[in-house]
């Protein structure tokens, strides 16, 4: 499993796409339900949960699931949805559906068990219509040149939000960007991660990317070879919708970073990348500051309270919250 591990793990690393039929392994399968299924699962999960904020009177009775895997991301969508009626799922290897499959009796919803398995590439998605498309690591593993044409037919299929997850790395924040351009371009509003639908105010260099951290079990360390009991799962998102827009006032870029009766935070807001100080004197945002994580959106835009202190330290790189 260690071994299958690192096949899938260098593919990952550089773009490839996961193995299909006759290339993929029992133990790719149970390497990727150790070590990889709770990151993705994770990662979408937060998405969903964000998405469910932005929107909280929607009830989206349908899904489909692109480049499914076991279905990790309809996991994290019936959590967060779980008025979804209809599952549909695509996936190009048997191995995984089977998996999938075997997962699903143990889960506890009844719609993913009744769940539909198309086997398939998620570049031509099945002739039917979702409220809810998610595509969970699956432009990566895409060709360049076939990735404008995937995303078209996918959003042609989405009745309301198609969500989108990668890798949190510059190449991923790449991608997304792309894919943001493009949704914007065929009449998409943009639900989350941006407040608003103006273009990305992120200077060359930095990226868009957030984190959660994951428990790792004993045969996860195992298999990575690692001592920590967690890790943690950088990633990349984007929704984008055909509904009114939702956006936040603002969202968190970096991890607060609390000060001497002060809170520092970074944030994408509608008028550009902001850095603002929240003094304990202003009490309702400073209690927001103090508990908000790395990712969250922002309820208002705090402002400074006073000049910024040119002979304060730079902010340093954040850690995950």
């Amino acid at each position: 499993m260690s071994a299958a591990y690192r096949e899938l793990s260098e593919l990952y690393r550089t773009g490839g796409a996961t193995p299909a039929d006759g290339e993929l392994t029992d133990q790719h399968v149970a390497a990727y339900l150790a070590a990889r299924l709770p990151a993705t699962h994770a990662a979408s999960r937060a998405v969903f949960a964000e998405l469910a904020l932005r929107r909280p009177d929607w009830r989206p009775a349908s899904l489909l699931d692109l480049g499914a895997g076991p279905a990790p991301a309809t996991w994290a969508a019936l959590e967060s949805f779980p008025d979804l009626a209809r599952v549909d799922l695509v996936e190009r290897s048997t191995l995984m559906i089977a998996a999938g499959r075997r997962l699903a009796a143990e889960r506890p919803w009844a719609a993913l068990r009744a769940a539909r398995w198309h086997h398939g590439g998620a570049e031509t998605p099945p002739a039917l219509e979702a409220d809810l498309t998610v595509a969970a690591y699956l432009l990566g593993e895409l060709p360049a040149a076939a990735r404008p044409a995937a995303l078209a037919a996918w959003w042609r299929v989405t009745a309301g939000d198609l969500v989108l997850v990668d890798a949190g790395t510059p190449a991923g924040y790449q991608r997304l960007l792309a894919a943001r351009r493009a949704l914007l371009d065929a009449g998409a509003t943009i639900t989350a991660p941006c407040p608003s639908d103006g273009d990305c105010p992120l200077p060359a260099g930095d990226w868009c990317h957030f984190a959660r951290r994951v428990e790792r079990s004993a045969l996860h360390r195992g298999l990575k070879d690692a001592e920590r009991g967690h890790e943690d799962e950088k990633f990349g998102y984007l929704v984008a919708s055909r509904q009114a827009p939702a956006h936040a006032a603002g969202r968190l870029l970096r991890a607060p970073q609390p000060r001497s009766g002060h809170v520092r935070l970074t944030l994408c807001t509608p008028g550009g990348r902001r850095e603002r100080v929240v003094a304990r004197s202003q009490a309702d945002a400073y209690r927001w500051a103090r508990r908000a994580r790395w990712g969250d959106p922002v309820p208002h835009t705090p402002a400074d309270p006073a000049p910024h202190n040119p002979t304060d330290p730079a902010l340093p790189p954040t850690a995950p919250h």
